[in-house]
């Protein structure tokens, strides 16, 4: 089956690309000419609908899965831009293609807001409420997507859930914590938020192996799912399992800049969609998990400053 990727040389579209050995593969690329035979160059953006329109002529893809976008910023534009304006010019290609392909738009969790204890796992019809910009223009992304999905365009929206793996951007907790316990300070200190939060975590190699079974499928039953392990892990639990594998001996210091207003308890997802079609989401498994992160902390400490 082919497959047109964007986002490819993010965080989840790497693991996409590793883990889609059954598929044909091109990556649309922000270049203006490639040195890959799997490349697409679509040009340095931002992209336009001719832009999507010309890959899906020249690629002729079956489905469609989009990783472009920002995961942090407090400027609403760059969010909007990113996360919206790029899925709507794709949307208007598919609309217009011929034979349009299926398309699967990456959402996020935090679309959601904030749920109570009593509505978790939280499921795909929970009414959301999303509180940062991020959260608001990737729900904004996801509303084109299921009013396109109503309209008869074979869309999913994919929801997910803490993904976590090797390229985590650094500004997640997890990988912020692995820097600052391989830092080459003395007794390093941890700078924390709230780690008694509960969150819902996946190995992303099983978010991508998810993804591409979605991908696979002739159509879905539904416009929208989530990703998830729908189980909760609290970070301090973690937060003691990296440091116990580091050897290191650390102190950790809460900083109250880092505490975050309204900041649930709990978050956990739902995998009852899922399961109606027979995929289980499997645990992420942090003995293995954590250590990568580590190590990649560490060889990140080792690279030298390009200037």
């Amino acid at each position: 089956m082919r497959l047109l990727l964007t986002g490819a040389t993010g965080f989840l579209g790497q693991h996409i690309v590793s883990a889609a050995t059954n598929w044909t593969v091109t990556r649309a690329v922000r270049a203006v000419t490639t040195a890959r035979a799997d490349d697409l160059a679509l040009g340095l953006g931002p992209w336009t609908r001719e832009d999507f329109t010309r890959a899906l002529a020249e690629v002729r893809p079956e489905v469609v899965i989009h990783c472009v976008g920002v995961t942090h910023s407090v400027d609403a534009g760059v969010c909007f831009d990113a996360n919206v304006r790029l899925a709507a010019e794709l949307l208007d290609a598919v609309a217009a293609a011929s034979n349009p392909p299926r398309v699967i738009l990456i959402g996020s969790a935090a679309e959601y807001g904030i749920v109570p204890t009593d509505a978790q796992p939280v499921s795909e019809t929970y009414l959301c409420s999303p509180q940062t910009n991020y959260a608001i223009s990737k729900y904004a992304q996801s509303l084109l997507g299921l009013a396109a999905a109503k309209n008869g365009l074979p869309v999913l929206v994919a929801r997910l859930f803490n993904p976590v793996g090797v390229g985590m951007p650094t500004h997640l907790a997890l990988p912020s914590f692995a820097r600052q316990i391989v830092s080459s300070e003395q007794n390093p200190i941890v700078r924390v938020g709230n780690l008694t939060a509960e969150r819902d975590f996946l190995d992303v190699k099983e978010v991508a192996r998810l993804l591409l079974s979605l991908a696979a499928l002739p159509r879905c039953p539904w416009p929208l799912v989530n990703i998830c392990s729908g189980r909760g892990y609290r970070l301090s639990d973690l937060l003691d399992d990296l440091i116990a594998a580091s050897g290191v001996p650390v102190r950790i210091l809460a900083e109250p800049s880092l505490m975050r207003p309204n900041d649930m308890a709990l978050l956990v997802g739902s995998t009852k969609r899922l399961a109606s079609i027979g995929l289980t989401p499997e645990a992420p498994d942090f003995a293995i998990l954590l250590p990568q992160l580590l190590a990649e902390a560490q060889n990140g400490m080792r690279t030298p400053e390009v200037r």
